[in-house]
């Protein structure tokens, strides 16, 4: 083999190796395009059910959150009147007629609030719900005993705390559903008991 078939050859490789070099470019160039197209549709689709999911909870949290609130006051109204609180403090003949009425009530609504809008909580918030509606459960003894016109002396004494605590749990399911709207992770108790009274 002389030197010019040599060089034809190399020459033949070169021109093949640059001819497939292009046509390899041009394919991986599309491939890579594509999939930077398919990454970015993903993204797209994702962003925009992140803002319909968004839109769709803030509506359920403007549905259930009067009623929380309503509970809230309410038993922040009652704790105030078996603790004989600051005279200052709301009271339940303070309250209109939406608030002032008994835990079973305020159950009652929460729960068919809660119905129309639970496939838009997270589980989180779910279980803060269960939560508040176990310790509302206990209440509703605590009425139905005070309703009995002979209730033991130390369940009076002690009363207040379990409107305390229910009013608690509503601030813990505010939380949740804050967190569910991407908002601040927790609320502040003490400024919403201020922006309450």
């Amino acid at each position: 083999m002389n030197i010019s078939d040599y060089f034809t050859i190399t020459l033949i490789i070169g021109g093949c190796t640059t001819i497939l070099g292009w046509w390899l470019k041009s394919r991986l160039d599309s491939s890579i395009k594509h999939e930077y197209d398919k990454i970015l549709e993903g993204f797209k689709s994702e962003l925009k059910r992140s803002d319909v999911l968004l839109t769709e909870r803030l509506a359920a949290y403007k549905t259930i959150s009067p009623y929380l609130l309503a509970l809230r006051r309410y038993c922040h109204a009652r704790s105030a009147e078996f603790r004989n609180g600051s005279e200052f403090e709301p009271r339940t003949n303070s309250l209109n007629e939406k608030e002032n009425i008994g835990l079973l009530s305020h159950h009652e609504r929460i729960s068919r609030a809660l119905d129309d809008i639970e496939l838009l909580i997270s589980p989180d918030t779910r279980r803060r719900f269960d939560a508040l509606f176990q310790q509302m459960g206990l209440g509703f003894n605590l009425e139905l005993w005070l309703s009995s016109g002979d209730p033991a002396p130390d369940l009076l004494s002690n009363a207040h705390e379990l409107y305390d605590f229910v009013g608690n749990k509503v601030n813990d399911v505010i939380s949740g559903l804050y967190s569910d709207l991407n908002l601040p992770e927790s609320v502040d108790p003490q400024r919403l008991n201020r922006s309450q009274s």
